[in-house]
């Protein structure tokens, strides 16, 4: 009975060591790694390796890359641990959904979280059409009132932290098409919430139209927002409904995913 209970335990306790080895080795990967180059850097056979990436899989610790069938972790590991830098590593985890939207677009892409009530652009590619609008904003700060992803961003406040936003900050008149008064954007903020998409038609710059949708990460917060923008002309509403909403949201619920985030 003795000897019985003590080699369960060691056979739980290799289980362990080994479910260790493999996330230890994939946080080391600068960039996701091959079944057998990860089964060759732990020593173990690649059936062993695949049992565990399989089960961490499920429980949404790792994602496998489609087009390269690579691994990799996904941001969940960070309720365990707090050192990983988030805005690096979020531009480095949405930097290839960027490019390929831009592609399939052909179509001007933002990246941007919130930092003391204003918009910052972590990361933007353009088109040839969309040029002279990046030049003005990437790297800027923009405001949270006028934008698709300040709306997105304010949309998912608290209550208290809302109403800090507007005792602090005046709804100030860009074009005229900018929401100037506390119902007119409370009311937006309200359909935001309900469709997790934020648009900014001309309200920050004329003839600039913006589509926004939000990024989630393992804590069910958005941390982020990634926004499509061009011309009014390339962005007509029809295509926004059929064509860049569903787009958008398909790439943001994958990274949402790689970030950790989970859905109730």
């Amino acid at each position: 009975m003795g000897t019985g209970t003590h080699t369960g335990s060691e056979n739980a306790n290799q289980s362990s060591d080994k479910l260790l080895q493999i996330l230890e080795c994939l946080a080391r990967q600068r960039l996701p790694i091959r079944l057998q180059d990860l089964s060759t850097q732990v020593g173990m056979s690649q059936s062993t390796v695949l049992r565990y990436l399989n089960a961490l899989q499920c429980s949404n610790y790792i994602y496998q890359e489609e087009a390269t069938s690579r691994y990799a972790l996904t941001w969940k590991i960070c309720r365990l641990s707090e050192n990983l830098n988030s805005h690096l590593g979020l531009r480095s985890i949405t930097a290839p959904f960027i490019t390929d939207l831009v592609n399939q677009l052909n179509l001007g892409v933002c990246l941007v979280i919130e930092q003391d009530f204003e918009c910052v652009y972590l990361d933007c590619v353009d088109t040839a059409a969309t040029f002279q609008h990046t030049l003005q904003r990437i790297g800027k700060r923009a405001p949270m009132h006028a934008t698709g992803s300040g709306k997105v961003l304010l949309s998912q406040y608290p209550q208290a932290m809302l109403m800090e936003f507007l005792s602090s900050h005046a709804l100030t008149k860009y074009t005229d098409f900018t929401i100037v008064t506390q119902d007119k954007l409370m009311e937006e903020l309200e359909q935001v919430r309900q469709t997790k998409i934020g648009i900014d038609d001309q309200e920050c710059e004329l003839g600039l139209r913006c589509v926004s949708s939000p990024l989630y990460h393992y804590s069910g917060s958005a941390i982020a927002a990634l926004s499509v923008f061009g011309d009014v002309s390339a962005l007509t509403r029809d295509r926004i409904d059929r064509e860049i909403v569903p787009m958008l949201q398909k790439v943001t619920t994958t990274i949402s995913e790689r970030l950790g985030y989970e859905q109730n």
